[in-house]
Protein backbone atom coordinates (compact mmCIF):
# COMPACT_ATOMS: atom_id res chain seq x y z
CA UNK A 1 0.00 0.00 0.00
CA UNK A 2 2.85 2.26 1.13
CA UNK A 3 4.63 1.58 -1.92
CA UNK A 4 1.57 2.42 -4.21
CA UNK A 5 1.54 5.49 -2.78
CA UNK A 6 4.48 6.66 -3.38
CA UNK A 7 4.33 5.26 -7.08
CA UNK A 8 1.76 7.99 -7.80
CA UNK A 9 2.89 10.71 -6.05
CA UNK A 10 5.46 11.43 -9.43
CA UNK A 11 2.36 11.41 -11.50
CA UNK A 12 -0.05 13.64 -9.44
CA UNK A 13 2.97 15.93 -9.66
CA UNK A 14 3.24 15.81 -12.97
CA UNK A 15 -0.67 16.40 -14.09
CA UNK A 16 -0.68 19.34 -11.21
CA UNK A 17 -2.28 22.16 -13.17
CA UNK A 18 -0.79 25.08 -14.44
CA UNK A 19 -2.39 27.48 -12.72
CA UNK A 20 -0.62 26.09 -9.53
CA UNK A 21 2.68 26.74 -10.71
CA UNK A 22 4.45 29.83 -9.07
CA UNK A 23 4.09 33.02 -11.54
CA UNK A 24 7.92 33.94 -12.79
CA UNK A 25 8.10 38.16 -13.24
CA UNK A 26 10.79 39.25 -15.72
CA UNK A 27 12.91 42.09 -15.63
CA UNK A 28 11.72 43.33 -18.76
CA UNK A 29 8.39 43.06 -19.11
CA UNK A 30 6.09 43.96 -16.45
CA UNK A 31 3.30 41.88 -17.81
CA UNK A 32 3.15 37.94 -17.10
CA UNK A 33 4.58 35.46 -20.16
CA UNK A 34 4.15 32.06 -20.41
CA UNK A 35 8.20 31.37 -21.00
CA UNK A 36 10.33 31.15 -18.27
CA UNK A 37 13.25 32.88 -19.93
CA UNK A 38 14.08 36.01 -19.57
CA UNK A 39 12.71 37.75 -23.20
CA UNK A 40 15.26 40.30 -24.15
CA UNK A 41 14.18 42.07 -27.44
CA UNK A 42 17.48 42.36 -29.42
CA UNK A 43 18.61 38.50 -28.36
CA UNK A 44 14.78 37.34 -29.44
CA UNK A 45 15.10 34.66 -32.32
CA UNK A 46 12.72 35.42 -34.96
CA UNK A 47 10.17 32.58 -36.20
CA UNK A 48 8.53 32.33 -38.97
CA UNK A 49 5.34 31.02 -37.20
CA UNK A 50 2.98 33.48 -35.93
CA UNK A 51 2.78 33.23 -31.94
CA UNK A 52 1.17 35.23 -29.53
CA UNK A 53 3.62 38.25 -30.01
CA UNK A 54 3.94 40.36 -32.70
CA UNK A 55 7.35 41.96 -33.53
CA UNK A 56 7.48 45.22 -34.05
CA UNK A 57 9.59 47.24 -36.67
CA UNK A 58 12.17 49.06 -35.20
CA UNK A 59 13.80 51.31 -37.93
CA UNK A 60 11.74 54.13 -39.45
CA UNK A 61 12.25 56.59 -42.52
CA UNK A 62 10.75 59.88 -40.38
CA UNK A 63 14.06 60.95 -39.60
CA UNK A 64 15.02 60.96 -43.66
CA UNK A 65 11.72 63.10 -44.61
CA UNK A 66 12.49 65.67 -41.60
CA UNK A 67 16.54 65.64 -43.00
CA UNK A 68 15.20 66.30 -46.53
CA UNK A 69 12.47 69.09 -44.94
CA UNK A 70 15.42 70.71 -43.75
CA UNK A 71 17.34 70.60 -46.55
CA UNK A 72 15.08 72.34 -48.73
CA UNK A 73 14.05 74.28 -46.44
CA UNK A 74 17.93 76.01 -45.88
CA UNK A 75 17.94 75.92 -50.20
CA UNK A 76 15.06 77.77 -50.06
CA UNK A 77 16.56 80.43 -47.68
CA UNK A 78 20.14 80.38 -49.17
CA UNK A 79 18.40 81.15 -52.79
CA UNK A 80 16.57 83.58 -51.70
CA UNK A 81 19.06 85.45 -50.19
CA UNK A 82 21.38 85.12 -53.15
CA UNK A 83 18.69 86.24 -55.66
CA UNK A 84 17.95 89.27 -52.94
CA UNK A 85 21.79 90.12 -52.64
CA UNK A 86 22.07 90.04 -56.78
CA UNK A 87 19.13 92.05 -57.09
CA UNK A 88 20.60 94.74 -53.89
CA UNK A 89 24.25 94.78 -56.13
CA UNK A 90 22.47 95.26 -59.73
CA UNK A 91 20.59 98.21 -57.61
CA UNK A 92 23.61 100.03 -56.26
CA UNK A 93 26.05 99.34 -59.35
CA UNK A 94 23.18 101.29 -61.65
CA UNK A 95 23.07 103.64 -58.81
CA UNK A 96 26.43 104.15 -59.02
CA UNK A 97 26.68 104.44 -63.00
CA UNK A 98 23.42 106.84 -62.97
CA UNK A 99 25.80 108.98 -60.21
CA UNK A 100 28.88 108.90 -63.18
CA UNK A 101 26.49 108.67 -66.44
CA UNK A 102 23.47 110.48 -65.80
CA UNK A 103 20.63 110.01 -68.42
CA UNK A 104 16.85 111.78 -69.29
CA UNK A 105 14.72 110.88 -66.47
CA UNK A 106 12.15 110.53 -69.11
CA UNK A 107 13.16 107.48 -70.54
CA UNK A 108 12.40 103.69 -69.33
CA UNK A 109 14.93 102.03 -67.51
CA UNK A 110 15.40 99.66 -70.21
CA UNK A 111 17.09 102.45 -72.79
CA UNK A 112 18.69 104.42 -69.67
CA UNK A 113 20.15 101.16 -68.51
CA UNK A 114 21.69 100.49 -72.05
CA UNK A 115 22.72 103.86 -72.36
CA UNK A 116 24.64 103.83 -68.61
CA UNK A 117 26.02 100.33 -70.33
CA UNK A 118 27.47 102.46 -73.62
CA UNK A 119 28.95 105.48 -71.53
CA UNK A 120 30.73 102.79 -69.20
CA UNK A 121 31.94 100.78 -71.78
CA UNK A 122 33.25 103.73 -73.32
CA UNK A 123 35.06 105.14 -70.24
CA UNK A 124 36.99 102.17 -69.39
CA UNK A 125 40.48 102.30 -68.39
CA UNK A 126 41.47 98.63 -68.30
CA UNK A 127 41.24 97.97 -71.94
CA UNK A 128 43.43 99.29 -74.97
CA UNK A 129 40.42 99.59 -77.47
CA UNK A 130 37.01 99.73 -76.52
CA UNK A 131 34.68 97.18 -77.94
CA UNK A 132 32.46 99.14 -80.59
CA UNK A 133 30.34 96.18 -81.46
CA UNK A 134 28.79 95.86 -78.10
CA UNK A 135 28.83 99.81 -78.22
CA UNK A 136 27.20 99.71 -81.93
CA UNK A 137 24.79 96.98 -80.63
CA UNK A 138 23.93 98.41 -77.53
CA UNK A 139 23.17 101.95 -79.00
CA UNK A 140 21.14 100.67 -82.01
CA UNK A 141 18.31 98.60 -78.94
CA UNK A 142 18.68 102.54 -77.40
CA UNK A 143 17.37 104.03 -81.19
CA UNK A 144 14.85 101.31 -81.23
CA UNK A 145 13.69 101.98 -77.96
CA UNK A 146 13.16 105.72 -78.35
CA UNK A 147 11.64 105.80 -81.68
CA UNK A 148 9.20 103.18 -80.82
CA UNK A 149 6.02 104.80 -80.01
CA UNK A 150 5.11 101.85 -77.76
CA UNK A 151 8.11 102.14 -75.68
CA UNK A 152 9.69 105.97 -75.50
CA UNK A 153 8.68 107.52 -78.73
CA UNK A 154 5.21 108.75 -77.84
CA UNK A 155 4.97 112.11 -79.69
CA UNK A 156 7.67 111.43 -82.38
CA UNK A 157 7.07 112.64 -85.80
CA UNK A 158 8.77 111.57 -89.33
CA UNK A 159 10.34 114.34 -90.88
CA UNK A 160 7.95 114.73 -93.95
CA UNK A 161 10.01 114.63 -97.13
CA UNK A 162 13.04 113.44 -95.10
CA UNK A 163 15.47 110.68 -95.47
CA UNK A 164 14.43 107.46 -94.33
CA UNK A 165 13.95 107.51 -90.61
CA UNK A 166 14.72 111.30 -89.98
CA UNK A 167 12.68 111.96 -86.74
CA UNK A 168 11.28 115.56 -85.43
CA UNK A 169 12.13 115.85 -82.01
CA UNK A 170 10.86 119.67 -81.73
CA UNK A 171 7.75 118.08 -79.91
CA UNK A 172 10.03 116.33 -76.76
CA UNK A 173 11.05 117.66 -73.43
CA UNK A 174 14.59 119.39 -73.77
CA UNK A 175 16.64 116.65 -71.55
CA UNK A 176 14.30 113.39 -73.85
CA UNK A 177 15.96 115.43 -77.28
CA UNK A 178 19.62 116.08 -75.80
CA UNK A 179 19.76 112.02 -75.09
CA UNK A 180 18.81 111.05 -78.34
CA UNK A 181 21.24 113.60 -80.50
CA UNK A 182 23.74 112.30 -78.15
CA UNK A 183 22.88 108.77 -78.77
CA UNK A 184 22.14 109.10 -82.33
CA UNK A 185 25.83 110.77 -82.46
CA UNK A 186 27.50 107.91 -80.58
CA UNK A 187 25.95 105.77 -82.70
CA UNK A 188 27.34 107.89 -85.84
CA UNK A 189 30.88 107.66 -84.33
CA UNK A 190 30.85 104.03 -83.56
CA UNK A 191 29.63 102.81 -87.00
CA UNK A 192 32.94 104.09 -88.26
CA UNK A 193 34.79 102.17 -86.84
CA UNK A 194 32.99 98.56 -87.43
CA UNK A 195 31.92 99.64 -91.00
CA UNK A 196 34.00 97.07 -92.57
CA UNK A 197 33.38 94.04 -90.53
CA UNK A 198 32.07 90.47 -91.26
CA UNK A 199 29.74 87.80 -89.88
CA UNK A 200 31.09 84.44 -89.63
CA UNK A 201 28.33 82.01 -90.40
CA UNK A 202 29.39 79.41 -89.17
CA UNK A 203 29.92 80.38 -85.35
CA UNK A 204 27.62 83.94 -85.20
CA UNK A 205 30.81 86.25 -84.54
CA UNK A 206 31.92 89.20 -86.50
CA UNK A 207 35.60 89.77 -87.80
CA UNK A 208 37.13 93.05 -89.14
CA UNK A 209 37.09 92.79 -93.10
CA UNK A 210 41.36 92.32 -93.13
CA UNK A 211 41.68 89.08 -90.58
CA UNK A 212 39.61 87.27 -92.97
CA UNK A 213 41.67 84.41 -94.56
CA UNK A 214 40.40 84.30 -98.46
CA UNK A 215 41.63 84.68 -102.00
CA UNK A 216 40.92 88.42 -102.08
CA UNK A 217 43.20 88.91 -99.03
CA UNK A 218 46.49 86.30 -99.13
CA UNK A 219 47.59 87.99 -96.43
CA UNK A 220 45.91 88.82 -93.36
CA UNK A 221 46.01 90.97 -90.71
CA UNK A 222 46.69 88.87 -87.19
CA UNK A 223 43.93 88.55 -84.77
CA UNK A 224 45.01 90.13 -81.14
CA UNK A 225 45.86 87.33 -78.40
CA UNK A 226 43.44 85.57 -76.86
CA UNK A 227 40.62 86.27 -79.76
CA UNK A 228 38.54 83.66 -81.71
CA UNK A 229 40.77 81.96 -84.95
CA UNK A 230 40.31 83.98 -88.11
CA UNK A 231 37.00 82.71 -90.41
CA UNK A 232 37.67 81.50 -94.15
CA UNK A 233 36.08 84.00 -96.57
CA UNK A 234 33.40 81.17 -97.77
CA UNK A 235 31.76 81.71 -94.48
CA UNK A 236 31.48 85.02 -94.12
CA UNK A 237 28.58 87.72 -95.03
CA UNK A 238 28.36 91.37 -94.30
CA UNK A 239 27.90 91.99 -90.83
CA UNK A 240 24.92 94.07 -91.33
CA UNK A 241 25.81 97.30 -89.05
CA UNK A 242 24.61 100.41 -89.49
CA UNK A 243 26.18 102.65 -92.45
CA UNK A 244 27.65 105.82 -91.36
CA UNK A 245 26.65 107.97 -93.89
CA UNK A 246 22.87 106.57 -93.89
CA UNK A 247 23.07 107.34 -89.86
CA UNK A 248 24.78 110.95 -90.22
CA UNK A 249 22.60 111.99 -93.22
CA UNK A 250 19.69 111.23 -91.09
CA UNK A 251 21.13 112.98 -87.99
CA UNK A 252 21.74 116.20 -90.14
CA UNK A 253 18.01 115.81 -91.43
CA UNK A 254 16.55 115.87 -87.72
CA UNK A 255 13.95 118.42 -86.65
CA UNK A 256 15.17 120.29 -83.75
CA UNK A 257 18.32 120.25 -82.83
CA UNK A 258 20.32 123.49 -81.44
CA UNK A 259 22.98 125.34 -83.22
CA UNK A 260 25.79 123.37 -81.60
CA UNK A 261 24.69 119.75 -82.09
CA UNK A 262 24.03 120.63 -85.36
CA UNK A 263 27.69 121.97 -86.26
CA UNK A 264 28.87 119.19 -84.31
CA UNK A 265 26.79 116.70 -86.31
CA UNK A 266 28.39 117.99 -89.39
CA UNK A 267 32.03 118.21 -88.82
CA UNK A 268 32.06 115.09 -87.21
CA UNK A 269 30.28 114.01 -90.93
CA UNK A 270 33.34 116.27 -92.67
CA UNK A 271 35.65 114.12 -90.72
CA UNK A 272 34.64 110.90 -91.56
CA UNK A 273 34.16 111.92 -94.92
CA UNK A 274 38.07 112.91 -95.34
CA UNK A 275 39.13 109.54 -93.65
CA UNK A 276 37.32 107.88 -96.67
CA UNK A 277 39.48 109.92 -98.82
CA UNK A 278 36.30 111.84 -100.28
CA UNK A 279 37.33 115.45 -99.98
CA UNK A 280 35.28 117.28 -101.66
CA UNK A 281 32.04 116.41 -100.06
CA UNK A 282 34.45 116.90 -97.00
CA UNK A 283 35.18 120.46 -97.95
CA UNK A 284 31.66 121.03 -98.97
CA UNK A 285 30.54 120.18 -95.21
CA UNK A 286 33.37 121.64 -93.48
CA UNK A 287 32.78 125.20 -94.88
CA UNK A 288 29.14 124.73 -94.09
CA UNK A 289 29.87 124.29 -90.55
CA UNK A 290 30.80 127.89 -91.03
CA UNK A 291 28.49 129.28 -92.63
CA UNK A 292 25.96 127.84 -90.22
CA UNK A 293 28.01 129.75 -87.25
CA UNK A 294 28.32 132.67 -89.24
CA UNK A 295 24.75 133.02 -90.00
CA UNK A 296 23.53 132.46 -86.07
CA UNK A 297 25.29 135.68 -84.66
CA UNK A 298 25.56 137.81 -88.30
CA UNK A 299 23.90 141.35 -87.00
CA UNK A 300 23.02 143.47 -90.57
CA UNK A 301 25.22 146.57 -90.86
CA UNK A 302 28.06 145.21 -88.77
CA UNK A 303 31.32 144.49 -89.81
CA UNK A 304 31.87 140.74 -91.06
CA UNK A 305 33.67 138.60 -88.55
CA UNK A 306 35.61 136.82 -91.45
CA UNK A 307 37.53 137.96 -94.57
CA UNK A 308 35.38 136.93 -97.34
CA UNK A 309 38.56 135.39 -99.45
CA UNK A 310 41.07 134.51 -96.82
CA UNK A 311 38.71 133.17 -93.99
CA UNK A 312 40.81 135.17 -91.34
CA UNK A 313 39.34 136.83 -88.32
CA UNK A 314 38.81 140.50 -88.16
CA UNK A 315 40.06 142.12 -85.02
CA UNK A 316 39.11 145.16 -85.83
CA UNK A 317 35.26 144.52 -85.46
CA UNK A 318 34.54 144.97 -81.42
CA UNK A 319 31.84 141.72 -81.86
CA UNK A 320 33.87 138.48 -80.42
CA UNK A 321 33.71 135.70 -82.04
CA UNK A 322 31.21 132.62 -80.78
CA UNK A 323 32.78 129.10 -79.71
CA UNK A 324 30.91 127.60 -83.00
CA UNK A 325 32.75 129.92 -84.91
CA UNK A 326 36.08 128.98 -83.25
CA UNK A 327 35.64 125.53 -83.39
CA UNK A 328 33.93 125.50 -87.17
CA UNK A 329 37.17 128.08 -88.31
CA UNK A 330 39.51 126.09 -86.39
CA UNK A 331 38.27 122.64 -88.55
CA UNK A 332 38.28 124.23 -91.39
CA UNK A 333 42.21 125.40 -90.92
CA UNK A 334 43.32 122.01 -89.97
CA UNK A 335 41.73 120.37 -92.89
CA UNK A 336 43.22 122.88 -94.95
CA UNK A 337 46.63 122.17 -93.40
CA UNK A 338 46.51 118.41 -93.66
CA UNK A 339 45.64 119.05 -97.93
CA UNK A 340 48.95 121.27 -98.85
CA UNK A 341 47.14 124.22 -97.88
CA UNK A 342 49.22 125.61 -95.41
CA UNK A 343 49.86 129.14 -96.67
CA UNK A 344 46.29 129.57 -96.05
CA UNK A 345 45.96 127.30 -92.88
CA UNK A 346 48.24 129.34 -91.07
CA UNK A 347 47.08 133.11 -91.05
CA UNK A 348 43.79 131.31 -90.03
CA UNK A 349 45.28 129.53 -87.18
CA UNK A 350 47.39 132.25 -86.00
CA UNK A 351 44.23 134.98 -86.35
CA UNK A 352 42.09 132.02 -84.31
CA UNK A 353 45.02 132.41 -81.43
CA UNK A 354 44.73 135.79 -81.25
CA UNK A 355 40.96 136.14 -80.47
CA UNK A 356 41.13 133.21 -77.91
CA UNK A 357 44.05 135.22 -76.20
CA UNK A 358 41.79 138.51 -75.69
CA UNK A 359 38.55 135.94 -74.71
CA UNK A 360 37.74 136.90 -70.91
CA UNK A 361 38.42 135.01 -67.92
CA UNK A 362 36.14 132.86 -65.80
CA UNK A 363 36.56 135.96 -63.11
CA UNK A 364 36.00 138.66 -65.50
CA UNK A 365 32.92 136.80 -67.08
CA UNK A 366 31.69 136.47 -63.59
CA UNK A 367 31.86 139.93 -62.82
CA UNK A 368 30.76 141.62 -66.06
CA UNK A 369 27.55 139.20 -65.72
CA UNK A 370 27.45 138.63 -61.97
CA UNK A 371 27.15 135.15 -62.77
CA UNK A 372 28.46 133.30 -59.54
CA UNK A 373 27.43 129.83 -60.61
CA UNK A 374 31.25 128.83 -60.79
CA UNK A 375 31.09 129.34 -56.76
CA UNK A 376 30.26 126.14 -55.00
CA UNK A 377 29.97 126.32 -51.01
CA UNK A 378 31.31 123.01 -49.06
CA UNK A 379 28.73 120.95 -48.01
CA UNK A 380 27.98 119.00 -44.63
CA UNK A 381 28.73 114.92 -44.62
CA UNK A 382 24.90 114.53 -44.02
CA UNK A 383 24.08 116.58 -47.39
CA UNK A 384 26.45 114.50 -49.10
CA UNK A 385 25.21 111.27 -47.83
CA UNK A 386 21.48 112.13 -48.90
CA UNK A 387 23.07 113.33 -52.59
CA UNK A 388 24.53 110.04 -52.99
CA UNK A 389 20.96 108.07 -52.03
CA UNK A 390 18.77 110.60 -53.98
CA UNK A 391 18.39 110.01 -57.95
CA UNK A 392 21.26 112.61 -59.67
CA UNK A 393 19.20 114.94 -61.54
CA UNK A 394 20.19 115.13 -65.58
CA UNK A 395 22.82 118.29 -65.88
CA UNK A 396 21.41 121.42 -67.53
CA UNK A 397 22.06 121.71 -70.92
CA UNK A 398 25.25 122.92 -72.03
CA UNK A 399 25.57 126.43 -73.42
CA UNK A 400 24.39 126.37 -77.22
CA UNK A 401 27.52 128.14 -78.75
CA UNK A 402 26.46 131.19 -80.26
CA UNK A 403 27.98 133.03 -77.23
CA UNK A 404 31.84 133.86 -76.80
CA UNK A 405 33.50 131.00 -74.59
CA UNK A 406 34.89 131.81 -71.38
CA UNK A 407 38.89 131.01 -70.84
CA UNK A 408 38.44 128.14 -68.47
CA UNK A 409 41.01 125.35 -68.39
CA UNK A 410 39.06 123.85 -71.61
CA UNK A 411 39.42 126.88 -73.65
CA UNK A 412 42.96 127.12 -72.37
CA UNK A 413 43.82 123.92 -73.50
CA UNK A 414 41.89 124.63 -76.92
CA UNK A 415 44.72 127.36 -76.98
CA UNK A 416 47.09 124.64 -76.83
CA UNK A 417 45.95 122.97 -78.95
CA UNK A 418 46.72 125.59 -81.58
CA UNK A 419 50.23 126.05 -80.92
CA UNK A 420 50.75 122.63 -81.88
CA UNK A 421 48.60 123.25 -84.90
CA UNK A 422 50.85 126.46 -85.88
CA UNK A 423 54.34 123.94 -84.77
CA UNK A 424 53.69 121.40 -86.82
CA UNK A 425 52.58 123.53 -89.48
CA UNK A 426 56.39 125.74 -89.05
CA UNK A 427 58.48 122.29 -88.50
CA UNK A 428 57.13 121.28 -92.24
CA UNK A 429 57.14 124.74 -94.28
CA UNK A 430 61.20 124.85 -95.22
CA UNK A 431 64.38 123.99 -92.97
CA UNK A 432 64.82 127.05 -91.68
CA UNK A 433 61.51 127.14 -89.67
CA UNK A 434 61.83 124.29 -88.16
CA UNK A 435 63.45 125.18 -84.59
CA UNK A 436 60.22 127.86 -84.37
CA UNK A 437 58.08 124.97 -84.65
CA UNK A 438 59.86 123.35 -81.68
CA UNK A 439 59.20 126.30 -80.09
CA UNK A 440 55.42 126.67 -80.57
CA UNK A 441 55.34 122.93 -79.53
CA UNK A 442 57.26 123.12 -76.85
CA UNK A 443 54.79 125.94 -75.52
CA UNK A 444 51.93 124.19 -76.35
CA UNK A 445 53.20 120.84 -74.40
CA UNK A 446 53.74 123.34 -71.32
CA UNK A 447 50.49 125.12 -71.50
CA UNK A 448 48.44 122.07 -71.84
CA UNK A 449 50.58 120.15 -68.88
CA UNK A 450 49.94 123.36 -66.43
CA UNK A 451 46.37 123.04 -67.38
CA UNK A 452 45.81 119.41 -66.51
CA UNK A 453 47.51 120.05 -63.42
CA UNK A 454 44.64 122.13 -62.44
CA UNK A 455 42.02 119.99 -63.57
CA UNK A 456 43.48 117.04 -62.12
CA UNK A 457 43.61 118.89 -58.65
CA UNK A 458 40.16 120.00 -58.78
CA UNK A 459 37.46 118.32 -56.43
CA UNK A 460 34.66 118.29 -58.97
CA UNK A 461 34.82 115.79 -61.63
CA UNK A 462 34.70 117.58 -65.34
CA UNK A 463 35.59 114.47 -67.93
CA UNK A 464 35.40 116.22 -70.98
CA UNK A 465 37.94 119.10 -69.87
CA UNK A 466 40.33 116.47 -68.77
CA UNK A 467 40.06 114.15 -72.34
CA UNK A 468 40.55 117.81 -74.10
CA UNK A 469 43.71 118.46 -72.28
CA UNK A 470 45.46 114.55 -71.95
CA UNK A 471 44.42 114.26 -75.72
CA UNK A 472 46.22 117.71 -76.59
CA UNK A 473 49.45 116.94 -73.80
CA UNK A 474 49.62 113.47 -75.22
CA UNK A 475 49.00 114.33 -79.40
CA UNK A 476 52.41 117.56 -78.16
CA UNK A 477 54.70 114.95 -76.06
CA UNK A 478 54.22 112.99 -79.50
CA UNK A 479 54.87 115.30 -81.75
CA UNK A 480 57.79 116.57 -80.03
CA UNK A 481 59.93 113.53 -79.92
CA UNK A 482 59.36 113.20 -83.40
CA UNK A 483 60.31 116.24 -84.54
CA UNK A 484 63.62 115.97 -81.87
CA UNK A 485 64.22 112.58 -83.05
CA UNK A 486 64.45 113.75 -86.97
CA UNK A 487 66.54 116.55 -86.03
CA UNK A 488 68.40 114.64 -83.82
CA UNK A 489 69.28 112.10 -87.07
CA UNK A 490 70.07 115.29 -88.91
CA UNK A 491 72.92 116.14 -86.75
CA UNK A 492 74.19 113.11 -86.54
CA UNK A 493 74.62 112.99 -90.39
CA UNK A 494 75.55 116.38 -90.71
CA UNK A 495 78.80 115.01 -88.14
CA UNK A 496 78.99 111.50 -89.82
CA UNK A 497 79.81 113.89 -93.27
CA UNK A 498 81.64 116.73 -91.69
CA UNK A 499 78.90 119.16 -92.56
CA UNK A 500 78.04 122.25 -89.92
CA UNK A 501 74.49 122.41 -89.82
CA UNK A 502 72.61 126.18 -90.16
CA UNK A 503 71.72 128.41 -87.61
CA UNK A 504 68.40 128.70 -86.00
CA UNK A 505 65.90 131.22 -87.71
CA UNK A 506 66.54 133.88 -84.88
CA UNK A 507 70.57 132.85 -85.28
CA UNK A 508 70.34 131.87 -81.05
CA UNK A 509 72.54 128.30 -81.88
CA UNK A 510 75.42 128.68 -84.47
CA UNK A 511 76.34 125.33 -86.32
CA UNK A 512 80.01 125.53 -84.98
CA UNK A 513 78.63 125.77 -81.08
CA UNK A 514 76.54 122.26 -81.72
CA UNK A 515 79.29 120.42 -83.52
CA UNK A 516 81.22 120.88 -80.38
CA UNK A 517 79.00 120.16 -77.99
CA UNK A 518 78.30 117.23 -79.57
CA UNK A 519 74.56 116.49 -79.80
CA UNK A 520 72.08 119.14 -78.63
CA UNK A 521 69.18 117.45 -79.99
CA UNK A 522 70.64 114.17 -79.03
CA UNK A 523 70.26 116.14 -75.42
CA UNK A 524 67.04 117.56 -76.27
CA UNK A 525 65.36 113.94 -77.01
CA UNK A 526 66.11 112.57 -73.52
CA UNK A 527 64.90 115.67 -71.76
CA UNK A 528 61.73 114.68 -74.41
CA UNK A 529 61.52 111.03 -73.37
CA UNK A 530 62.14 112.22 -69.27
CA UNK A 531 59.43 114.78 -69.53
CA UNK A 532 57.34 111.80 -71.50
CA UNK A 533 57.78 109.61 -68.84
CA UNK A 534 56.81 112.17 -65.98
CA UNK A 535 53.18 112.64 -67.65
CA UNK A 536 52.30 108.86 -67.75
CA UNK A 537 50.84 109.97 -64.83
CA UNK A 538 48.80 112.75 -65.71
CA UNK A 539 47.45 110.71 -68.91
CA UNK A 540 46.32 107.70 -66.60
CA UNK A 541 43.65 107.32 -64.39
CA UNK A 542 45.07 105.34 -61.65
CA UNK A 543 43.35 104.78 -58.31
CA UNK A 544 42.93 106.72 -55.52
CA UNK A 545 45.67 106.24 -52.38
CA UNK A 546 43.62 104.19 -49.51
CA UNK A 547 43.30 105.87 -46.56
CA UNK A 548 45.86 105.21 -43.57
CA UNK A 549 43.43 103.03 -41.33
CA UNK A 550 42.53 101.10 -44.43
CA UNK A 551 45.77 100.75 -45.45
CA UNK A 552 46.07 99.16 -41.55
CA UNK A 553 43.31 96.98 -41.61
CA UNK A 554 44.79 95.65 -45.82
CA UNK A 555 48.21 94.84 -44.10
CA UNK A 556 46.89 93.77 -40.50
Amino acid sequence: MRSRLLRQLPVRNLIRPRSAETTVRHFTYNSTTFSSRPQLPFLAIPSRVSGSHQQWRRITTERIKHEVGLAMKFTVYVWTIVFFVAVSGFAVQQEWMEQRYPTPHEWTFRSRMLKRGVDAERGRTDVVMENWVLIVQMLQDVLERLEDPSKDGKGLRDVEGGPPGAKDITGMPEPWRRGYVEALLLCCQASEHVEDYVLDKTRSIVFPKDVVKGPSNPFPRPVPPGSESPPREEDCVPSGFPDPDEIYIKLLATEGLTSRQRIDATLSYANWLENKGRLAPAAVMYEGALNLAIEEIYTPGAPFLLDPKTAVLNHKSNQKPSANLLASLTALATFKARHEDVSTALPILISILQARRSLPTKTQAARGGDDFSFYQPSKSSFQKILDFIKTPDYPPPPPDGTAPPVRDSKELCEEAALHLHIGEIMYTLQSSTKEDGLAWTREGVDLAEEELHKVLEQVQENRGTKKVCRECLASGLANWRTMVARMAKQEDEAKAGGKTPSAGWFGLWSGKSIVEDGGRWAAEEKVVAERTRRAQDLLEDLPQPRSAFLSGLVRA
